[in-house]
């Protein structure tokens, strides 16, 4: 009898490596094929086939994203907007602006989400116009970043550095292809290979920039994302913890506006991510969860923010 391939279960396979291998990127975008098919525990041949498919095909990018508050961005604001009609035209124009850094279209009464990034209060103002006045927008509501707790786009902690022409130049580079060569990124700012690594790992050890996988394509069958809007009825530092240890969060953070702290937790399976929710529910300083399933990224570009520190 002729052999039936369950491709399903191939899929689900195959799946879940694409998402790892996001996760390993995430972690640290220049790791090489060697490092990732060791993490993975997967040949260098699968490893690199299966990347080769994701940036070729799939719209993942390494890129080199400069920390918000070296860049000037001291503002950091969260959004949900309510619409008349229909939301892809709103989530358009919202994309348009500078100063977003993330638009995507989602479940709920409020069907487009947005975050922002600013220099200032006037910077912020003067989008939130903006975002008002385009035709479609019936209701804002806004929450302000107060601390970045967790996100995969930006270090940890940030040390005090000074930089140069050269180091600009190189995070231009960095900016388009977070993983081009030591050899391709000397022939750009005209230094020696080693000269080039050693800053890279300057500006990589300072937090000034992190080298992360954004899966500028939008969302796949391998990547479930739901944002959380969290209100608190009791300390913020229980649920902190427990946002910043779950390895399915991407984005943490405690604010203040719509919400009291706000996360975006990431699964290969809507089965995984409601283990999460629940597990948020449980906590008993949470008062009320509010949540959105990301059904479309219209925008995730988190490296504008370069011209922040060339201008004069």
């Amino acid at each position: 009898m002729p052999i039936r391939h369950d491709r399903s279960s191939q899929d689900r396979d195959a799946d879940a490596l694409d998402s790892s291998l996001v996760r390993a990127l995430q972690a640290d975008g220049r790791a090489s094929i060697h490092e990732l098919a060791r993490t993975l525990g997967v040949s260098r041949d699968l490893v690199s086939r299966r990347l080769g498919t994701l940036i070729g095909h799939e719209g993942l990018r390494v890129v080199a994203a400069l920390d918000p508050g070296f860049a000037g961005l001291n503002v950091l604001i969260h959004g949900l907007v309510g619409v008349d009609g229909p939301a892809r035209p709103v989530a358009e124009r919202i994309a348009e602006l500078a100063d977003t850094v993330f638009v995507s279209m989602v479940s709920g009464s409020s069907p487009v989400v947005f975050e922002s990034r600013h220099g200032d209060t006037g910077e912020l103002h003067a989008t939130l116009t903006a975002i008002r006045g385009i035709p479609g927008v019936r209701q804002l509501r806004v929450s302000t970043y107060d601390t970045l707790l967790k996100e995969f786009i930006t270090a940890a902690s940030v040390h005090e550095a000074r930089l140069d022409r050269l180091d600009h130049d190189l995070i231009a580079v960095l900016q388009e292809d977070g993983r081009a060569s030591y050899r391709t990124l000397a022939d750009t700012v005209r230094l020696s290979p080693s000269s080039v690594r050693a800053r890279v790992r300057r500006l990589l050890d300072a937090g000034v920039i992190r080298i992360a996988a954004i899966d500028t394509g939008g969302l796949s069958r391998n990547r479930v994302a739901v944002g959380v809007g969290i209100a608190l009825r009791g300390p913020a530092e229980p649920v902190h913890r427990y946002l910043v240890a779950t390895p399915a969060v991407d984005l943490a953070a405690d604010a203040h506006g719509a919400y009291d702290a706000i996360a975006t937790i990431v699964g290969s399976t809507t089965g995984g991510v409601l283990a999460v929710i629940e597990e948020l529910r449980a906590l008993p300083e949470v008062g009320s969860l509010e949540t959105w399933a990301h059904l479309d990224i219209i925008k995730e570009d988190y490296t504008r923010t370069l011209g922040r520190i060339v201008r004069p």
